[in-house]
Formats: C-alpha cells, structure tokens, sequence
C-alpha cells in the first residue's frame, strides 16, 4: 500500500493524472463548433464596457482575467461559444498572480514584448512544480468564470527561447500535458500556433491534433503555413487564423482549407475601441 500510495503521489505531482483521478471521467467537455463561422478575438480589451459582439459570430475569445463571470454568461446566453485566454509559455508583469513566478522560471526576455519573459516550461514535469500550480489556477479560474475552452499562448518556447534550452520534445510534451490539465477540468483547448508541431506526439503518445479541440493560429497565410491547421479540419474540429496584415489574408485558401481566417489590428482591441479592426472572410 505504501508503494500504492507514493505512486500515486508522484503521478498526481507530476500532473499526469489531472484532477479526474486513477480511470475516472472529469467533467464533461464541450468541444468548439467545427466548420466555417464568424469570431473574433477581443483579448486586447481591458474592461467588459470595451468587448463588442459583430453580427454573426459563433464564437469570441477574451482574456480570463479581465473578463467576468457576468459578462461570459451573457455571452453564452447569446449563443456564442465563449474562450479563455491565458498566457502558458510566458511571465507578465501585470497579472495578479505575478508574484507567484521565481527567477529561476524566467529563461529569455520576449523581444516583441520586452516586459515579458519566456519561462521554463519543463518545470511542470518536477515535484511541487511552481509552474504546473500557477496554470491549475489559471485554468480552474477559467472554468470558474464559465468559458468553455481556453486558448494558452506562448506553445513554442522551444523557438523563443535562446540556446536550445528547451527542447522540441519539451515543447510537445508541455502542450499535451496542458491539453490533459484542461480536459480535467471539463474544458476544451485550442493548440497556439506552433503549425509545425501538429502532426507531433507528446509523452503520452498522442499527436497534438488528436489531443487538443482546435487550433489557434496567426499569419498563416502570411508564411504560407496554413496546410498543418487544416490538419484539425480533417478531424472534423475548428482551425481559426488571424493575419496582421491585410494584404495577406486570403479568403479562397481559407475556403479550400477550412479555415477560419480574418484581418485584425495587432492588438486584438475590443470592440468599442476605436483602433478596433476586423475583416472576416465570408463564412459561406
């Protein structure tokens, strides 16, 4: 019993388990609509007065901290399939639970937004890992609000971070092992770019586009990328694209692919912001 007992231990630590146990089912996941629809992606907006709803939408992805329970309720009321974002490869400064994060954890500074820095996402394999708890909270603060999925940014610290510190099979591995977490927790996840990683098998021995409900991808188009999303559209789940550039959204490959691509400005502004900007291709 005592060795019984440690394994369990070791397993539940490690987050191989989740939090649905030894065999049994976590609570129930409902996956995102498939095929081609209007969304749109609002995590830029800081208060829930700045989101705004464009006609015609399925589903709408806004920042788990800044959005409230009230507010993903009356989204859901709405018919809209409702995603949390968190950043999973990434420290930031301004969230409420940035005290949390030790130096150790932070492995490079991101150029692109240089108050933030790339962490070590191989932490989450370790005994009392400090990573694994700051993502457990993130994603049970996500299913407590009510979202349905979550979307984790930051999936290719392999690629961010400098030095080959972190491994490609590293990468993989944490991928899975937060798609795991969040089906514990009764919520669908999305893959965060990383298009070259689709097709790969985590620790568990499963590909990506097996073990996540969908993929959210960005310039696709733009670094003529978006044939390993479509994988997702093969398994009858959702592949959603966001250009930055105009010029470089291309409606007939979407449509030939089944991808769900638009413009948007670069920083994803809510709807009654006046910087907001969307161009969506048709979904019919």
């Amino acid at each position: 019993m005592r060795k019984a007992a440690l394994a369990l231990g070791v397993l539940t630590t490690c987050g191989l388990l989740g939090e649905s146990g030894l065999g049994l089912s976590g609570p129930a996941v409902q996956p995102p609509p498939a095929g081609l629809y209007g969304w749109d992606w609002q995590i830029g907006a800081q208060t829930a007065a700045q989101v705004r709803v464009p006609p015609g939408l399925k589903l709408i992805d806004l920042d788990g901290f800044e959005t409230t329970a009230a507010q993903v309720d009356s989204l859901k009321k709405q018919g809209l399939y409702v995603v949390c974002y968190i950043n999973a490869g990434s420290y930031e400064p301004y969230r409420p639970d940035s005290a949390r994060y030790p130096a150790r954890l932070k492995l490079g500074v991101d150029p692109s937004w240089q108050d933030e820095a790339f962490v070590d996402v191989r932490d989450v394999f370790l005994p009392r890992s400090v990573l694994a708890d700051i993502l457990r909270e993130r994603l049970r603060l996500c299913r407590k609000k009510g979202f349905q999925a979550v979307e984790p940014d930051n999936l290719q610290n392999d690629e961010n971070v400098p030095g080959g510190v972190i491994s490609l099979q590293d990468q993989v591995d944490f991928s899975g092992w937060l798609a795991d977490e969040a089906h514990a927790l009764g919520l669908a996840i999305f893959q965060k770019n990383g298009p070259d990683k689709v097709l790969l098998k985590d620790r568990t021995g499963r590909r990506l586009a097996d073990k996540f409900d969908g993929i959210l991808n960005e310039s696709c188009h733009e670094f003529d990328e978006c044939a390993p999303p479509a994988e997702y559209v093969k398994r009858g789940k959702p592949a959603l694209n966001v250009e930055y550039k105009q010029k470089f959204l291309n409606c007939a490959e979407a449509r030939r692919l089944g991808i769900n691509s638009m413009f948007k400005d670069l920083y994803l502004r809510g709807g009654r912001e006046t910087a907001y900007r969307r161009v969506a291709c048709p979904a019919k």
